[in-house]
């Protein structure tokens, strides 16, 4: 089911499904308005450095080849249950679903339902959910959708290199619109920001170089703190802040200097990206870590991309996004919500050790560990 199909059945659903609550509606309008509710957005919080291992994470990147390299299989599952306490009608929810990118490769799709619709709907270039519509729901009724797929998932190494591109960069229209701009919490016009800019940039004139001189200012001024994302401007007015933070002041910096970058979403954990042109004209999303692993150039673990970029529409809302919520909306009485994930790595071949890192996430929309793998120690909590 399309996007359009999807807000079509919402709209087919209320006119014609919900006939008891649209009598109950005439007659008390305020309490039967449509109303819609959203999880907030969780710490992303890894701020504390992760040991490689050298096989599931490298402590260095390969010497004799480039590319996107070492794939691993994992199932993944992302679901939506909605728990009827009450009468209620024109019911829509939503959750973010991976898509595919250059790292990320997904097959054997497929949606279960039960009471609803639902389908997988993208909404920016690299960002996607899985939407749920339905009629109504009634007091002690469950209805759920639970999209199931393989997730092969590749560590990328490309020797970028700063030789490689050029000091005056050429940024294409579409780019320049998209990841130049400021986004929700990441302004690079603030003050805090353009102080920054100027520091940093005295004497640097490649754009590869301030990019690094910003990565490597993060983690020796900014003192890692768990919490709720405050904004690049608090972080740097504070020093302090979780990787999302300290990824978005790598974002926003660029983006004052017309390096276009944006923010890079795995589960309870962000890094950014930055987009330089090389010689020849071809335009890269070169990686940059800086929390949790520092890399610069290169990617040496098996991350699941939620999403990247941080200025995502939706139609239901008018405004800009820098992470797409769990949401729910209803005309009603107000459903019980749960949205559910499950990440689990797959043996190469049975009686294979299939690795570290399987994932859940739980009901604040944070993702723990929840294998016991002996290698689990060297992952992200």
């Amino acid at each position: 089911m399309h996007r359009r199909q999807f807000l079509g059945y919402g709209l087919a659903a209320a006119a014609g499904g919900a006939a008891a609550l649209a009598r109950q509606s005439a007659a008390s309008p305020p309490r039967e308005r449509l109303q819609s509710a959203a999880v907030p957005t969780p710490p992303a919080y890894s701020v504390i450095p992760v040991v490689g291992d050298g096989k599931w994470i490298w402590k260095k990147p390969p010497e004799d080849e480039t590319g996107y390299l070492e794939p691993r299989e994992y199932s993944l599952s992302v679901g939506i249950e909605l728990a009827g306490r009450g009468a209620a009608g024109q019911i829509k929810a939503t959750t973010p679903f991976p898509v595919e990118c250059p790292e990320q490769k997904i097959t054997d799709l497929a949606v279960e339902t039960q009471g609803c619709q639902a389908a997988i709907r993208q909404v920016g270039r690299y960002a996607g959910q899985l939407c749920l519509a339905a009629p109504g729901i009634l007091a002690g009724q469950v209805i759920r959708a639970v999209a199931r797929c393989k997730v092969t998932i590749s560590k990328q190494y490309h020797a970028y290199a700063r030789d490689q591109f050029p000091e005056k960069q050429e940024v294409p229209p579409e780019v320049r619109k998209t990841y130049l701009g400021d986004s929700p919490g990441i302004s690079s016009r603030s003050r805090e920001v353009r102080q920054l800019h100027e520091q940093l940039a005295k004497g640097v004139d490649h754009p590869w170089d301030l990019a690094r001189k910003v990565a490597e200012w993060i983690p020796r001024n900014i003192r890692p703190q768990i919490g709720s994302y405050t904004s690049v401007a608090k972080a740097l007015e504070t020093r302090r802040g979780d990787c999302e933070e300290m990824a978005g002041i790598e974002v926003a910096v660029c983006r004052a200097a017309g390096i276009p970058a944006r923010l890079v979403w795995i589960p309870n954990h962000t890094w950014s990206e930055i987009y330089l042109s090389d010689l020849e004209g071809r335009g890269h999303w070169v990686p940059v870590h800086t929390a949790c692993y520092f890399w610069f150039g290169w990617t040496g673990a098996h991350e699941l991309v939620i999403q990247k970029g941080d200025r995502i529409r939706v139609p239901e809302e008018r405004r800009l996004f820098r992470l797409l919520e769990d949401w729910v909306q209803w005309m009603g009485r107000k459903p019980d919500a749960r949205y559910l994930a499950e990440l689990t790595p797959l043996p190469p071949s049975p009686g294979e050790d299939p690795g570290p890192g399987a994932r859940q996430k739980i009901a604040t929309g944070e993702w723990k560990l929840v294998g016991n793998h002996p290698l689990d120690r060297y992952s992200r909590r």
